[in-house]
């Protein structure tokens, strides 16, 4: 059996759908797994104990003789782009399942799985593991805990990007404020300020260490007024595998629904994640999926928010609701975790 699953897109929804693997070694321990992902990806998924190969889907990749080569008998559509899907028809790939949502994946796949996301009637990892079904893996109640994403690195690799940020030894936090897309998100100067509030609860224990993209510009602003010295990581210049080694030995990590929280809880890094009331993009679908008191936290204002895609801005009387998480709140989180 050899399978492949196309998760093309952001780090967050490729990791969100590792346990895919997880699950299908489990019912079919001899099964090769080869993930399709985005040039951003990288080597993230090295070392992967459940993933045996990667394709980078970039311009320099011959997918069509990948596909040749390999002869996949299963092919899964998650997200990401839709060639996979067509090279796997043209081929004759017989089994093509995955995500059934939009008009070519009605086309391209045989044994795809209707869902409406949107409802967000349980977590994202939980929707992906639900795909598996006509492979004859049942649908049922997910352990979080056993299916939790993981990451690997080695001691040398984490050693290494200690070395070279000046790390080694010391004690340090993690802030990234910055996300993609249309989450809401809390304001950059209330990162400021909760980076000064743990540093006078813990005087001179931390380094804070803010890691950013090169598209988060926005949310780096109201850091600039911040008292303290920041230590500014740049995760597209460090490289994901310095930046995981990085992550993997910090005290704690704080950001919001983005890629970096979820590579947080798949190294087991203790963690605040923050989000959204709207319903998509909410905690329910998003969190980290190892929900564990003695690991993580999650902040979302006290509101009752009505909006299912995207925010209702000033028709909502809520609007600007992610200020009402406050920034006593963050720090009685982050007290609980240290």
């Amino acid at each position: 059996m050899k399978i492949i699953i196309n998760r093309s897109d952001a780090i967050g929804d490729t990791l969100l759908t590792t346990p895919m693997a997880q699950k299908i070694k489990e019912y079919f321990p001899h099964a090769h797994i080869t993930f399709i992902i985005s040039p951003r990806i990288g080597d993230l998924l090295k070392n992967h104990p459940y993933i045996d190969d990667t394709w980078v889907l970039n311009d320099e990749i011959n997918l069509y003789q990948k596909f040749k080569e390999y002869r996949p008998t299963h092919y899964f559509y998650v997200g990401g782009s839709y060639k996979p899907g067509l090279l796997a028809l043209i081929t004759g790939v017989p089994f093509r399942g995955g995500l059934k949502s939009r008009w070519p994946s009605f086309l391209l796949l045989n044994h795809g799985v209707r869902q409406k996301r949107s409802k967000v009637e349980m977590h994202e990892v939980e929707y992906n593991l639900e795909l598996l079904s006509p492979l004859g893996i049942p649908k049922g109640p997910v352990d979080r805990k056993k299916y939790r994403p993981v990451l690997k690195l080695t001691e040398e690799e984490i050693e290494n990007a200690l070395i070279k940020m000046g790390l080694k030894d010391k004690k340090y936090i993690v802030v990234h404020p910055g996300m993609s897309g249309h989450t809401l998100n809390w304001p950059s100067d209330k990162y400021a300020r909760l980076i000064e509030q743990i540093d006078e609860t813990y005087p001179g224990k931390f380094t804070f260490v803010v890691s950013f993209t090169p598209t988060d510009g926005p949310y780096l602003k109201g850091l600039k007024d911040c008292a303290l010295d920041l230590l500014f990581l740049d995760g597209a210049k460090l490289g994901l595998r310095n930046y995981m080694g990085i992550l993997k030995n910090a005290s704690i990590f704080i950001g919001p629904s983005t890629g970096p929280t979820h590579m947080a809880n798949a190294l087991g890094v203790k963690l605040v994640g923050i989000y959204s009331p709207i319903k998509v993009q909410s905690a329910l679908r998003w969190a980290p999926y190892d929900v564990d008191e003695t690991m993580t936290r999650v902040a979302t204002p006290n509101v009752t928010c009505g909006e299912t895609i995207k925010c209702a801005r000033e028709a909502c009387p809520y609007f600007e609701c992610m200020e009402k998480i406050e920034v006593k709140e963050m720090v009685n989180h982050v007290k609980e975790l240290l």
